[in-house]
């Protein structure tokens, strides 16, 4: 504790600025899947902003974590994200932005950013910061996974360099994140313990959210104690930066050194086992502030005894099982043994108390407030499909270009919805997952009258594919189009369907996707009936053509909104069952 007091205020001393214990102010993180928040029934997959706050003594700084994944430099400043971020900084504050995995070029994604224009998009976050009066730190993306001696992918996608050249260019904060993770994951970890304790990579039953394991994310999102790492590097990489850097602006400083302040003293945290083997897979020891999430981890077989358990330094049984979390790191040097088979009984270790002046709160890492209402009639009622576990009610969209009608048979849920008969006519729904990082098929049911297909682009989060819908021969009968290789994550994001030609969109009841718990934000998760007949179209999306399209009936209404007489009429019929023909 002394020794890190020394630092602040030698820290403080060198900025030529007075550090005082009772400034508040906000860290805004911005950045991509790797820094997110996710929902608990994620865990144990976390991105580094929602653990950032637990460095931090949570009286003097609030961390607030816009960052949202599948986005790029571009893509978060094109959907006004970086708006939003913008009308709630104060002077004084941190803007934290890291980019670099979604931007990489390989010219197939709208996410995509060539390299040549990667500066335009990384300045504009300088000139939002400059305008507030807040402070931006660019921290570089960490390294992907590329196992034992692997390349180093931000070589070839120079968005260290870049970051680091703006940062000078504007007296910015670098962070280099990059470097500290390649050094460790290529260099001094070994590469198992990087896939199975830093990324995401479960055994079967490992984690209650992740029963049958992953296997096919290992190289890009982090799990809990991954992200820990993480922070203990940014953590790092501010101190130095505060300690060595010169081209730091006096402002960036001053409130640099305000933000390395109000850094928690960080402890050892030692891990070790009972018995010697080089080869097996243990929690690494780290540094480490109180109230950081405590996660331990050994992999039994890679040590080749049976094990019985964790201990802590006062021999105290923790746990019999070899993943030991949901607890909170204490403030003080601690010590954990895994305890095996065949090794000696576990010996205390002498420790000091915990220390009684450090702050007991960590700064929260929060996501940004939202004042969005919620409608019971949105949510699907019925029981879903096995096949199709995740449907969604789509009679009444958030925002829409047309009508919400029951006035045709076969429909499913509460109606379906009447698109307008323009090549801009919009449907827009807020969603919900709780699965992480998961492809997914979608499927969507429709029906309508017409000699021409009508198209259609169906954006799911940050994913857009082009949808052709063939003519189902009756405004009663009701067929289906599929969307493939649709990525999700855990988090809240829009489905949007925009018609692509002037006869608009058809008439659209539900849409449904193969994997559990997807769902009408402010919903619950439908519930699934194992013997539900499965759906048995052969629709599929094909390429989206030019078509000229015959003009659909649409309902009038008059300045009352009420239906003018001679019309069809919005009288409701009794609701449909799912999949109901």
């Amino acid at each position: 504790m002394k020794g890190v007091f020394k630092f602040l205020i030698a820290a403080a001393v060198f900025a030529g600025v007075a550090v005082s214990d009772s400034t508040s102010f906000k860290v805004h993180v911005i950045g991509d899947s790797t820094v997110c928040n996710y929902k608990d029934n994620a865990y144990p997959q976390t991105g580094w902003g929602q653990i950032l706050g637990s460095f931090f003594d949570g009286s003097r700084v609030q961390v607030v974590n816009y960052a949202i994944g599948g986005r790029s430099s571009k893509t978060f400043v094109q959907e006004g994200r970086l708006d939003e971020v913008k009308k709630n900084l104060q002077k004084g504050d941190v803007m934290m932005v890291q980019f670099g995995h979604n931007d990489r070029y390989f010219g197939s994604k709208p996410r995509e950013v060539p390299f040549d224009s990667l500066g335009y998009w990384l300045q504009q976050y300088a000139d939002v910061a400059k305008g507030a009066g807040v402070t931006l730190v660019y921290v570089t993306p960490m390294n992907m996974n590329m196992g034992a001696n692997g390349r180093n992918i931000f070589t070839e996608y120079n968005v260290v360099g870049k970051m680091e050249e703006l940062a000078k260019k504007n007296g910015a904060v670098y962070v280099n994140l990059n470097a500290k993770s390649y050094n460790a994951y290529s260099k001094s970890w070994d590469p198992a313990y990087v896939s199975r304790y830093q990324f995401k990579m479960f055994l079967k039953g490992e984690y209650p959210n992740y029963p049958d394991g992953v296997t096919n994310d290992g190289t890009t999102h982090f799990q809990e104690s991954g992200s820990i790492a993480h922070c203990q590097w940014i953590a790092e990489e501010l101190e130095s930066a505060l300690k060595n850097e010169s081209y730091i602006s006096a402002d960036n400083k001053a409130n640099l050194t305000q933000l390395v302040s109000a850094l928690k003293p960080r402890y050892a945290f030692t891990v070790k086992a009972n018995i010697s083997n080089s080869k097996g897979l243990i929690t690494h020891n780290q540094q480490l502030p109180g109230d950081v999430p405590l996660t331990l981890h050994v992999s039994p077989g890679s040590f080749g005894k049976k094990f019985v358990g964790w201990y802590d330094d006062d021999c105290n049984k923790l746990s019999a099982d070899s993943n030991y979390y949901g607890k909170k790191t204490l403030y003080r040097a601690a010590t954990y043994t895994a305890v095996f088979d065949g090794g000696p009984a576990c010996q205390p270790t002498s420790h000091g108390e915990e220390n009684s002046g450090d702050s007991p709160t960590s700064s929260s890492s929060a996501g940004p407030e939202s004042s969005s209402s919620f409608d019971p009639k949105i949510c699907f009622d019925g029981v879903a499909d096995e096949a199709w576990p995740s449907p969604i009610d789509m009679a009444n969209p958030e925002v829409g270009d047309g009508w919400t009608e029951a006035n045709h048979e076969g429909y499913t849920g509460q109606g379906f919805f009447n698109f307008d008969n323009s090549a801009y006519s919009t449907a827009t729904y807020n969603v919900t997952s709780d699965q992480s990082a998961s492809n997914a098929r979608v499927m969507i049911r429709y029906s309508f009258v017409g000699n021409s297909d009508r198209d259609m682009k169906v954006t799911v989060d940050n994913g857009e594919y082009d949808v052709t819908f063939k003519s189902t021969g009756s405004w009663d009968k009701w067929d289906t189009a599929y969307v493939e290789d649709v990525w999700v994550d855990a988090l809240d994001f829009k489905v949007k369907l925009a018609s692509a030609s002037a006869d608009g969109g058809p008439n659209i009841d539900m849409i449904a996707f193969d994997i559990k718990g997807v769902y009408r934000t402010g919903c619950s998760p439908a519930k699934v009936k194992n013997d539900s007949p499965a759906d048995s179209s052969t629709t599929r999306i094909v390429p989206v053509r030019a078509v000229t399209m015959q003009p659909a009936v649409k309902n009038t209404y008059n300045a009352l909104g009420r239906v003018v007489p001679g019309e069809k009429t919005h009288s409701r019929l009794p609701k449909g069952r799912y999949f109901e023909r």
